[in-house]
C-alpha cells in the first residue's frame, strides 16, 4: 500500500497566525491579563512577519515598582490569562 502524501499549505498557516481574528482573540486574552494587574499594567498585540503577539506591560513608573516588588506579570496576570483560556 502507498504511503499518503500531505502537502502542507504553509501561506495558509501563516494566514491563520497573522490574521484579524487572532490578533482579536490574543488581545482579549491580554486584556483579561491587564485588567487583573491594575492601572499601569496595557495590553498590546504586534503583528511580526511570521505571527502576531500578545503582551501585558507595565507603562507606568509605579506599575513596574509593583511588578518589581510583587511580581505581578508572573503572577496574577499568567494566572487570569490561563484561567481564560479554559
Amino acid at each position: 500500500m502507498a504511503e499518503p502524501i500531505i502537502r502542507w499549505k504553509m501561506r495558509g498557516f501563516k494566514q491563520i497566525r497573522t490574521s484579524e481574528a487572532t490578533q482579536q482573540m490574543l488581545y482579549d486574552c491580554a486584556k483579561v491579563g491587564s485588567n487583573e494587574a491594575g492601572d499601569g499594567f496595557i495590553a498590546r498585540v504586534n503583528t511580526g512577519r511570521n505571527r502576531a503577539r500578545a503582551s501585558v506591560i507595565a507603562a507606568t513608573i509605579r506599575a513596574r515598582r509593583a511588578d518589581a516588588r510583587d511580581h505581578i506579570l508572573m503572577g496574577r496576570v499568567v494566572d487570569a490569562m490561563k484561567a481564560h483560556r479554559s
